[in-house]
């Protein structure tokens, strides 16, 4: 950690001189992870056990609207500084959720579990640089990595706009994101920032989700300029069922397969490693598996194999910086639908943990 703060130190010099006439002094901070082996959690009590599970990286959810509250901000700020603390590479996916009379939500009323950031109307984008602003300049000495939104390709109910044509509702979500990528980068040049999307690779359902490849694509004619990165969620077809591999019928092995989860992940980065996909620099556009996870609920044995059946998929691909195991803790909201995701099975109430599953031996033993 010694040797990466000083890297960060050094960079920060050289990239004040060129900033000190914008009016700020940008500092430069990214903490490499040792490994792509994390987890998806907020647990600031249980930061000793990701660590001993070997976990080099973590990620959480934001939502905007805890910016407007300063005690639970500073308790994100105890949260975030105890996670690098561990020397865990921190990443936030920063969601719109619901605010009443706030521009910075597109309708005027709940109507879905999350919202696109507005950018529909100048006081929308006002607020939602506003929002950018606030977090790049708290965080950025602190979060390595930032995900823009949740499945942005499903806009009923992750990323609502209430816009359904698809060329329409994609320029307004490339417009959020360079809102926010602009501000991350102009306070921390070292950071990632992501776009993520669900596993429906050419599948689309109607105004309900569209087919993540061609948002990509069009995403790729507003945003090639800039360094934006791939969150990908690759669960199994059958969220309730952990055995991607035998019960993924719709992940094939060719370009127009349905889906892209573990068991065809390639067909991603195939796609990704094409000329006009390319990073502003020549490369491969940064990739994290941002959220997958493996339910219990037909057993610990199913859970566990599953999981190492990912983890040698994914070790097979070079392209996968982050791989972010969703959950630490299962989720009773979650956990009723079948979906128990946890490493240690919770109290049913909350998310408070009771004992470890099997599964988190398996991982530990992963690396």
């Amino acid at each position: 950690m010694k040797l990466k703060r000083l890297k960060g130190i050094i960079t920060a010099a050289v990239t004040g001189v060129l900033t000190v006439s914008m009016g700020f002094s940008a500092s430069a901070f990214y903490n490499t992870p040792e490994s792509i082996k994390g987890i998806h959690s907020s647990h600031v009590t249980l930061i000793d056990d990701m660590v001993e599970l070997g976990c080099k990286q973590v990620i959480f959810q934001f939502n905007s609207s805890f910016v407007k509250n300063e005690q639970q901000m500073k308790g994100y700020d105890a949260l975030i500084n105890a996670y690098n603390a561990a020397d865990l590479t921190v990443t936030m996916g920063v969601m719109n959720d619901f605010q009443a009379g706030d521009e910075i939500c597109p309708v005027g009323s709940p109507v879905s579990n999350l919202y696109q950031f507005n950018t529909l109307t100048e006081g929308g984008r006002e607020r939602t640089r506003q929002v950018a602003e606030a977090l790049a300049y708290r965080y950025k000495d602190t979060v390595s990595n930032w995900v823009i939104g949740n499945e942005v390709n499903n806009q009923r109910e992750w990323n609502y706009l209430g816009i359904s044509d698809m060329a329409s509702y994609t320029k307004a979500y490339a417009d959020g994101f360079r809102i926010f990528y602009d501000a991350i980068k102009a306070y921390n040049p070292d950071a990632r920032v992501f776009i993520p999307f669900d596993y429906n690779w050419t599948m689309s359902g109607g105004d309900m989700y569209y087919s993540s490849r061609d948002m990509l694509s069009l995403l790729n004619v507003y945003l090639s300029d800039t360094d934006y990165g791939i969150a990908w969620h690759p669960y199994p077809q059958d969220l309730t069922n952990p055995d991607f591999m035998n019960y993924s019928p719709l992940a094939t092995d060719d370009p127009e397969s349905k889906i892209v989860n573990l068991k065809n992940l390639h067909v991603l980065t195939d796609y990704m490693s094409q000329t006009e996909m390319l990073s502003p620099y020549g490369t491969v556009r940064h990739l994290i598996l941002s959220e997958q996870g493996f339910s219990s609920v037909r057993g610990e044995d199913a859970q566990a194999l599953a999981l190492m059946q990912a983890w040698e998929k994914v070790k097979e691909n070079p392209y996968v910086e982050a791989f972010l195991l969703s959950r630490l803790v299962d989720a009773p909201s979650e956990v009723a639908q079948g979906y128990a995701f946890g490493l240690w099975n919770s109290d049913g109430v909350s998310e408070t943990p009771t004992t470890r599953k099997q599964t988190w031996y398996y991982y530990q033993a992963l690396n």
